[in-house]
């Protein structure tokens, strides 16, 4: 892997008590709803009114996926985002974009950040990344080993140089040293994507709900909370906004400080949506496959309505940035991917929650 290379391809309560009036009001709106589509498919047949009754099921069916949302209360640090349809993607014209072509057809890839119209539903997700203690109670609940201990190494940074260190896993930061306490709030790092899906396994088992990684159209749709710009910040991104190597800032615009290590994970002002870092310190994990020209097949079918990637690929998509990067590389469009398997020093995750 090379230095501050982002493409890593080429390296290669959690929910409170509900209450009882939870289920009892969503068990009721769902009877209304059932009631209300009987009388429809009377007036149907009595009047021969089929158009009508297929926008008022449609509507029924909204009414109640919205109401569900309603009653359920998000799980603790977990954020509702309401759906909505926002263009995916960057202009030609933005900055980094062609940057970014160029690393991919490095590798022979043909890379596309094509804008194209994305609906989404309604969903929760998380305002920070799953920390080091989150990830340690997973573990010592389940035992689980992660690819990193199985394969016995994960990569790591030292003396700005990207090596591959022996025995590191989740426990350890960056440079391969064990974790301190003081580093608990830290993003874990050194998981994998499989580790980042069992981890959701877990959390969606001990509380009967699903939780799961975002869709990269779910991704940005959360990063850009209702923005156009480059990042969410605007059309630039300060070291006083995120953690990225300042040296090298957008733009040309004035440098910044250059950290060396990930941050807490609640560490800058959150975005418009409540989510912290969503824009570096690391690069999160999403559930898509990969695809370089995706986004033009998108477009091609028009709208599209809650995409989950390709049918098949060989990596998984990652979305944000690192602390290692450059600033081009934290835009809310770049798309960054890594095999399934892969881990390091740069790479966490955090979970969508489905009621």
């Amino acid at each position: 892997m090379m230095k501050r290379m982002t493409m890593r391809g080429g390296a290669s309560q959690m929910r409170g008590d509900r209450g009882l009036g939870e289920g009892g009001v969503a068990a009721l709106m769902y009877r209304v709803v059932l009631l209300l589509l009987s009388w429809l498919r009377l007036m149907q047949r009595k009047w021969r009114i089929a158009s009508m009754l297929s926008a008022l099921v449609l509507a029924g069916v909204m009414v109640f996926s919205t109401a569900l949302y309603a009653v359920v209360p998000a799980p603790k640090n977990f954020v509702l985002i309401r759906g909505g349809e926002f263009t995916m993607g960057s202009q030609e014209s933005e900055v980094g974009r062609d940057a970014a072509k160029a690393l991919y057809k490095q590798f022979g890839i043909d890379y596309s950040e094509t804008q194209h119209q994305v609906r989404l539903s309604n969903f929760y997700i998380s305002k920070y990344a799953v920390t080091v203690s989150e990830f340690r109670s997973f573990v010592e609940a389940t035992g689980y080993r992660t690819d990193a201990e199985k394969g016995g190494y994960s990569y790591i940074v030292t003396d700005g140089q990207v090596k591959k260190g022996e025995g590191v896993n989740w426990r350890h930061g960056v440079s391969g040293s064990v974790r301190p306490e003081s580093e608990a709030n830290h993003p874990v790092v050194h998981v994998s994507w499989n580790d980042a899906v069992a981890y959701g396994e877990w959390m969606s088992k001990k509380s009967g709900k699903t939780y799961r990684l975002p869709t990269e159209a779910e991704r940005e749709y959360a990063c850009r909370a209702g923005t156009t710009t480059p990042f969410n910040t605007g059309n630039n991104l300060t070291t006083e906004q995120a953690n990225y190597d300042g040296n090298y800032p957008y733009n040309n615009n004035p440098k910044g400080v250059y950290r060396q290590n990930t941050v807490p994970v609640n560490s800058f002002s959150p975005n418009a949506w409540g989510l912290y870092t969503m824009h570096g310190n690391v690069a999160e994990w999403c559930s898509d496959w990969f695809g370089g020209r995706y986004y033009d097949e998108c477009k091609a079918s028009g709208t599209v309505t809650n995409p989950a990637g390709p049918a098949t690929g060989s990596y998984r998509v990652l979305r944000g940035g690192l602390w290692y990067s450059y600033a081009i590389y934290f835009r809310s469009a770049y798309r960054d991917h890594d095999t399934p398997g892969n881990r390091g020093y740069d790479v966490g995750f955090r979970l969508v929650f489905v009621p």
